[in-house]
């Protein structure tokens, strides 16, 4: 059919349901992907600069540093669309308020982490335009405010789905409990606090001070891509074929 052909209605289906699961699974699917790039970054980061670009001999001390390498355009790309998700997926949400304010505030400070670098290594690294014109230590002292902003925020939205999770009835046939699914995102949330207090603690107690910051990055990464790849992984919904009736599950308000 050419651009300029009208569209024949035949070409859609007109069971609204359809359309309906359609949708849901989209979102679902943007979950997995989200949840997939908090994964893989810190393993595309580290991997990235030593095997393929020869960059560090070793891994960097945290994973805002590799701004200063030839994986910055993956550092700044996954942060700003991670970002983006996180701003506008909850938008139209009214009702969901706390983890709409929790998923925009992770957002924009994701975004300005990508554009707020961390300190160079040293003094060889040129500054960029914002370190120029705002002071290098300025900058640092805003990528730091906002990292952390970044990952206590992902720490109360993984509440939030294990809230959610814990509301949702029960599932014939389902391999979890919603308690079970309530726990599990608990859990990933106690984890990125624990990532968090382990930075402090061992900058407090002067104990492994390369990679302190890389090791507590990390792990508070996982523990939020864990959450998120749990919270889309809707395997019923996401391999259905749109013709199915909706799962009577609820999955439209947990999403």
């Amino acid at each position: 059919m050419g651009l300029l052909t009208p569209e024949d209605p035949r070409d859609h289906s007109t069971d609204p349901d359809a359309d309906g699961q359609s949708i849901v699974r989209s979102y679902l699917m943007m979950r997995v992907v989200i949840g997939v790039m908090g994964l893989l970054l810190p393993a595309l980061l580290i991997i990235g600069d030593i095997v393929f670009l020869r960059g560090s001999p070793k891994a960097r001390g945290s994973l805002s540093a590799y701004y200063h390498s030839g994986m910055r355009d993956a550092f700044v790309g996954i942060l700003v669309v991670s970002g983006i998700f996180l701003i506008t997926y909850k938008i139209f949400k009214i009702k969901a308020g706390l983890e709409n304010a929790l998923s925009t505030l992770a957002g924009i400070a994701a975004i300005v982490v990508a554009i707020f670098p961390t300190g160079r290594p040293d003094s060889t690294v040129p500054l960029t335009p914002l370190q120029d014109k705002l002071g290098e230590n300025a900058v640092e002292v805003i990528h730091f405010t906002s990292a952390a902003t970044f990952i206590l925020m992902l720490a109360g939205i993984s509440v939030c789905f294990g809230k959610r999770e814990g509301r949702r009835p029960p599932r014939q046939g389902q391999r979890y409990t919603p308690r079970q699914w309530e726990r599990f995102h608990y859990a990933c949330a106690s984890l990125i606090v624990a990532a968090m207090t382990f930075i402090a603690l061992t900058k407090v107690f002067d104990v492994f001070d390369r990679y302190r910051i890389l090791i507590g990055e990390t792990a508070a990464l996982l523990a939020f891509g864990i959450s998120w790849l749990a919270k889309g992984w809707e395997r019923d919904l996401l391999f259905a074929h749109d013709t199915a009736p909706p799962a009577n599950d609820g999955v439209v308000e947990a999403a």
